[in-house]
């Protein structure tokens, strides 16, 4: 069975990293002056995995484009271009794909948003994530809330494609009126996406180190209720959340992330992308990139791909655990035709015990949706409202 093609593009640059970040970027100038020689080893990469995806899948239609980092807003438009057209030349892009860039709000001017809407990005997705001068301060935002405010505004006013906004709940110094205050102003702008984070505080980064050498304070249970007075006033003022983290209008979903949570196949390049690839049986191949620049562009540049990414099967156990921890984030949850769809059998009778089991003490939903020809049902099975805070829960159960 044959699908769209999801791309995913790893921007690794950023010009300062926040504390709490874990993702893969670097910020010293010895890299970032590789830029030019990165973007050209990226599309080779590009070139190869739509080359390849298309021998075995022989589809052509990409439904979306996601450039990521890092902090990509910082590629010149002429690079943008590079890439997008390095894709055009491989999989057809039509007015029905989704192209997303993610941005930081100190790279937001009229000029910016001018130049990459003419090149065909259509939705961009601005990392805001507070509009508190003190936290921001804290965990080394580059932005502060002036900067922040300035970007909200110029996106409002002259972005001509769709916007999503991120924020963390309850960063160190965030106080509940000062967070309820800076998501009213985002709503304010009216974003069709909103990505409403809780902060994550892991061992290694930064704001993990000064956490456990007691130089701030941190209240967890304070900050799930901040997380859900802030999930309260976005479904107050029209936002549906549709998965863990994410809100948006009515049909405004990231197409992109979509893809995550339902079991696509998606093709990530660049220094630190990981992308996957599932067979008719539902396991798959998954790549991860190197996070050496220097070894990445080399291995690009000389066609030795082979020494540029770890390869791994995901096999069909742990494809279909998979399938449940992405599935069920999503509000709608994951039903048995989509399951035999991609694994050639009902749903294990385990996971119809648990999450009946989690229906009966109100934490589940199961709903029979219509029949097909041959008299089989379809049922959807969701976490509702109170079961989504206790997805982990649920996956240690099943």
């Amino acid at each position: 069975m044959t699908q769209p093609v999801y791309l995913y593009i790893h921007i690794p640059f950023c010009i300062s990293k926040c504390k709490y970040c874990d993702f893969f970027s670097l910020t010293q100038n010895s890299y970032i002056s590789k830029m030019d020689e990165y973007i050209e080893a990226l599309c080779k990469e590009i070139e190869f995995r739509c080359k390849q995806y298309k021998k075995t899948n022989k589809n052509d239609f990409c439904q979306s484009v996601y450039i990521g980092g890092g902090t990509p807003s910082l590629l010149p438009a002429s690079s943008v271009e590079k890439i997008l057209q390095t894709i055009k030349l491989f999989l057809i892009i039509n007015n029905q794909t989704e192209i997303t860039i993610e941005t930081n709000p100190d790279d937001i001017n009229e000029e910016y948003l001018e130049k990459i809407y003419a090149l065909g990005i259509n939705r961009i997705s601005c990392g805001i994530q507070s509009l508190n001068d003190e936290s921001l301060k804290f965990v080394k935002r580059r932005a502060n809330r002036k900067q922040n405010l300035k970007a909200l505004e110029i996106l409002k006013n002259h972005w001509k494609g769709k916007l999503s906004i991120d924020l963390i709940s309850a960063l160190p110094y965030e106080t509940e009126n000062s967070f309820l205050e800076g998501l009213e102003t985002i709503i304010s702008i009216n974003p069709e996406h909103i990505s409403l984070y809780s902060l994550t505080i892991e061992d290694e980064t930064p704001l993990g180190q000064e956490l456990n050498t007691g130089v701030f304070d941190y209240d967890f249970d304070f900050a799930d209720e901040m997380w859900l007075s802030g999930k309260k006033l976005l479904e107050d003022k029209g936002y549906e959340q549709y998965e863990v983290s994410n809100f948006c209008k009515k049909n405004e979903e990231c197409i992109h992330n979509l893809a995550y949570w339902t079991h696509k196949d998606y093709l990530g390049c660049g220094s630190g992308a990981c992308g996957s690839v599932y067979f008719d049986d539902g396991s798959g191949n998954r790549w991860t990139n190197t996070k050496d620049i220097s070894k990445y562009i080399n291995a690009w540049t000389n066609n030795q791909r082979e020494d540029c990414a770890i390869l791994e099967n995901v096999s069909v156990e742990d494809s279909k655990y998979e399938f449940f921890m992405m599935g069920l984030r999503k509000k709608i949850g994951i039903t048995s035709f989509e399951y035999s769809e991609i694994f050639k059998e009902d749903l294990p009778d385990n996971f119809i015990k648990l999450i009946t089991r989690w229906q009966k003490q109100g934490l589940a939903n199961i709903q029979v949706l219509n029949n097909n020809q041959n008299k089989i049902k379809n049922i959807r099975y969701a976490l509702n409202n109170k079961g989504l805070l206790f997805l982990n829960q649920f996956l240690e159960e099943l």
